[in-house]
């Protein structure tokens, strides 16, 4: 990762709902994201054992001064945690891989669902050094069987936007 910079200008948010930092690797650029706000309310109805979904919409887009930003990339990642109050157990579930595992603490659960570590958004190939980019990242919570139940369409679940601009420098 020798002589590989990348410049970033944190978002400037009216609360603390989360946080967005972008790591930039030789060939791909990835970021972590954590949500700050919701990270009781989904332990408490996780608890209270009633499914949990976060859906994670990503969007790459090159800055431009005088029109619309130019999108690069548009991606969205779905993750389920399911309860199981007889064993005292979380399932979860990365509808992206469908691949699933258990765990026994609560705390697993919650960060599943209010934070992505490491998690790889776009070929580095794809970008410019020294042009400026924005990532976006806009974090829905829903409640309940997503997108299965009645109400889920009426329900407006509780929303996130993270934000960071950044420009890959040699």
């Amino acid at each position: 990762m020798a002589g590989l910079a990348v410049f970033v200008q944190p978002a400037v948010a009216a609360d603390d709902a989360g946080s967005l930092q972008i790591l930039p690797d030789a060939s791909v650029i990835e970021c972590n994201a954590t949500l700050h706000a919701e990270s009781k309310a989904i332990a408490v109805a996780l608890k209270d054992g009633i499914t949990g979904t976060t859906v994670w919409h990503f969007q790459v887009a090159k800055v431009r001064q005088y029109w619309l930003n130019d999108t690069i990339a548009d991606i969205s990642v779905t993750r389920r945690v399911k309860p199981d109050l007889l064993s005292r157990s979380w399932q979860l579930v990365d509808d992206s891989s469908g691949i699933s595992r258990r765990v026994y603490q609560l705390d697993e659960a919650v960060h599943f669902l209010s934070s992505l570590e490491q998690f790889p958004v776009l070929d580095r190939s794809l970008l410019t050094n020294g042009i400026p980019y924005r990532m976006s990242v806009k974090v829905e919570v829903h409640y309940g069987e997503f997108k299965q139940a009645w109400w889920s369409d009426i329900w407006h679940p509780a929303q996130a936007t993270l934000q960071q601009d950044f420009r890959l420098q040699k």
